[in-house]
């Protein structure tokens, strides 16, 4: 078997790492839709629809401080089933929510049960037995661009019919189609490749494959939060800069097909270091403030950013093929999320757009030095094996 193709149990694996990993997060990849109904039915201002998702965006990371602990205890079969259908529950519960607090409580533990199904995703695509890690993590993300451009064009007619309660009852109707999928993971422990030694993962390289996503997450995350603001700053005004961020996720999905089909095809080393370089690229345009520039670098910026983000992922897997640092991936990218709007909020406030955008291409710089370091590494020790 080639890199290139995967035999019928392999397309199996990667149409459930693909649909299991698009449904989970689809609050956060619609958020702008959602967090107006949600001000709208329940009367909220900025700041507390801003909580809800901490409770969606927690859950999905605390996911991953349990599965430390059940990967090499539970069948990973076993902890799906269980998983799907907490999740399932927990969206038809929040259908019969009669407060907001009762909502995000409701929201956490789904968000949990829907965090564990990521995990095992993620370990999945990373494990050796996967025939090219770069691709499948370029679909990985294809597919939840994709299921999140869908959501973002069909939920406000449903939400004009049915209100809030259409979002949960989607989210529970998709899981359940897709509940034989998460029934039949196979086992991530033992899943080494024949290549390396088992041994347990150092913490020097947990730490440095955790800063690489790290960085890099905070580098277009902050960017990304803001990209309005930098519109505006730019002298563009709100609904053009609506409608050049909605052009920029298509090219979004663009980058992480073309990540899919070069992986395995060409070093990775090279898509690792051209993704970076399209990302600093793009970020320096927008730190101008040019509006003549502000299309072509929006575009540019997400485009690089699910053109990188693969073979980073696919780089941080194979320092551990059983799986299990996929489990602290989780939790940082989840964390980072999380964190990188608030420092960016902070910079752009106190130093202003341009100087805030050229931190984020030295973090941005940072991580690809580190990854490059990581790479090196990896590549080393499966030559001396």
């Amino acid at each position: 078997m080639t890199q290139k193709q995967l035999p019928k149990s392999g397309l199996i694996a990667l149409f459930r790492i693909v649909i299991l990993s698009a449904i989970t997060p689809l609050a956060l990849l619609v958020a702008p839709i959602l967090t107006v109904q949600l001000m709208a039915e329940f009367g909220l201002k900025p700041d507390q629809a801003g909580a809800y998702f901490l409770f969606e965006l927690g859950g999905l990371s605390l996911a991953s401080l349990p599965a430390l602990w059940w990967m090499r205890r539970w069948p990973a079969s076993s902890i799906g089933m269980v998983a799907a259908c907490v999740f399932i529950l927990g969206n038809i519960a929040s259908v019969f929510a009669v407060s907001f607090a009762m909502l995000c409580a409701i929201r956490l533990i789904t968000a949990v049960a829907g965090g564990a199904l990521m995990i095992l995703s993620l370990s999945a695509a990373a494990a050796a037995a996967m025939a090219n890690s770069d691709r499948v993590f370029g679909y990985w993300v294809s597919g939840q661009l994709i299921l999140g451009a869908i959501g973002l064009a069909l939920l406000p007619r449903l939400f004009q019919t049915f209100g809030l309660d259409a979002f949960y009852v989607l989210l529970a109707i998709l899981m359940a189609l897709a509940l034989p999928l998460a029934r039949s993971f196979t086992p991530l422990v033992g899943s080494v490749d024949n290549k390396l030694p088992v041994e347990k993962l150092r913490l020097g390289i947990i730490v440095l494959a955790m800063t690489i996503l790290a960085l890099f997450y905070l580098a277009v995350g902050g960017t990304w939060s803001f990209m309005t603001v930098i519109a505006g700053a730019a002298g563009i005004n709100p609904v053009r800069s609506a409608d050049v961020v909605a052009m920029a996720s298509i090219f979004g999905i663009a980058g992480a097909l073309a990540s899919a089909s070069l992986g395995g095809r060409i070093p990775r080393t090279y898509i690792v270091l051209t993704g970076y370089g399209l990302l600093a690229l793009a970020i320096i345009l927008l730190s101008w403030n040019a509006a003549a520039f502000f299309v072509v670098a929006a575009c540019l910026f997400k485009f690089a950013w699910t053109f990188a983000l693969p073979p980073i992922l696919a780089v941080i897997g194979d320092t551990d093929r059983s799986g299990s640092i996929m489990s602290w991936s989780n939790l940082v990218i989840g964390s980072s999320n999380a964190v990188a709007p608030l420092i960016a909020g902070t910079l752009l406030e106190s130093i202003g757009a341009p100087r805030m955008l050229l931190i984020e291409v030295f973090l941005a710089a940072v991580s690809c030095l580190l990854i490059i370091v990581l790479h090196t590494r990896s590549r080393s020790k499966i030559s001396a094996s």
